[in-house]
């Protein structure tokens, strides 16, 4: 019994040794992390990259290096900093050089800039990369054409009576022009629609083709508006028309009369009549060809308010009289 009580006992007495040197040693481990943090070293680090004070008349056609490795001499507690977050330096681009091929920066010849943008106890002492090339272009502008993005599923029997309208139709885009040279049209977010009765009327954002963001856009969106209206059939009963029929000699066609039916939205159903439409049979189509023995219908012109139409019969018989 008394063997086992001064096993525990030696036992206890080991556990607080052991606590009281793991203590120090921790406390010693510290001490000399802050002494080590506190001097000065010399070593690498990465940075963020920006650039300012571009001339007004050009452009970057391209984005530069983003990021670039400095070698910097500061205290461990600044260095450490440095590793946990990077940090954003800028570079002037008034002291831009240019050889007949391309504009570049000397990024070591702006180390004092460089050093009045970091915390105060470091110190640059040298940019890894010598050369930074940029890809300068002049700023242009030009007039482009809106694509509205639309997929629209209409209810049966309904329709868009008129052209979908983009207002505005056309946009100023001025950027690069290495890059405005591919710039064709410019193109709206997706829109889709189902089961549309109703007349559309609504603003989408416009996309800039992510490999051009340098661009800039007169507006950034655009209204786009359609009329809806439900359809129905109409049918309108006229005489047969020739046309290019010579003078001394008379057509006499079968039928003599022709059905045009057509659709048109109900809105628009009342103000079609014989006059808007006109469809016509060709005499040349036979002059060109007197094998021929009918005549197909030619439309010359329709209302704007029809949205098809197809003639009845298909083609005509006809007899010629000299």
């Amino acid at each position: 019994m008394k063997t086992a009580q001064k096993i525990s006992n030696l036992r206890l007495k080991n556990n607080r040794k052991f606590k009281v040197f793991l203590f120090f040693l921790i406390l010693t481990s510290i001490i000399w992390l802050l002494i080590a943090l506190s001097k000065n070293y010399t070593t690498t680090a990465l940075f963020k990259v920006k650039y300012a004070g571009l001339p007004i008349d050009k452009v970057l056609q391209n984005t530069p290096v983003s990021e670039l490795e400095l070698t910097i001499n500061a205290p461990g507690f600044t260095l450490l900093r440095y590793k946990v977050v990077k940090h954003k330096i800028t570079f002037n681009l008034n002291t831009l050089k240019s050889n007949k091929q391309r504009d570049f920066l000397l990024p070591n010849t702006q180390l004092t800039n460089l050093n009045k943008q970091l915390i105060s106890e470091t110190k640059v002492l040298n940019v890894l990369t010598d050369t930074i090339f940029l890809d300068l272009g002049r700023n242009v502008s030009k007039k482009v054409v809106v694509h509205p993005t639309i997929d629209v599923k209409f209810k049966l029997g309904y329709n868009f009576i008129e052209k979908l309208n983009v207002i505005p139709d056309s946009v100023l885009v001025t950027g690069p022009e290495k890059q405005l040279d591919s710039i064709l049209e410019i193109s709206t977010i997706p829109l889709k629609l189902t089961e549309v009765y109703e007349s559309i009327d609504t603003k989408l954002k416009l996309v800039v083709p992510s490999k051009h963001k340098n661009l800039i856009l007169s507006t950034n969106t655009v209204n786009v508006v359609g009329s809806v209206d439900k359809f129905t059939e109409g049918v309108l009963k006229v005489p047969v028309q020739i046309i290019n029929q010579p003078e001394n000699i008379k057509i006499n066609p079968f039928p003599k009369e022709i059905e045009i039916i057509y659709r048109v939205g109900l809105t628009h159903f009342s103000k079609i009549n014989t006059n808007s439409v006109s469809v016509v049979f060709d005499y040349n189509q036979y002059m060109n060809d007197t094998l021929v023995r009918y005549l197909t219908p030619v439309i010359q012109q329709k209302s704007e308010f029809i949205q098809s139409l197809k003639v009845n019969p298909t083609q005509i018989e006809f007899l010629i009289q000299k």
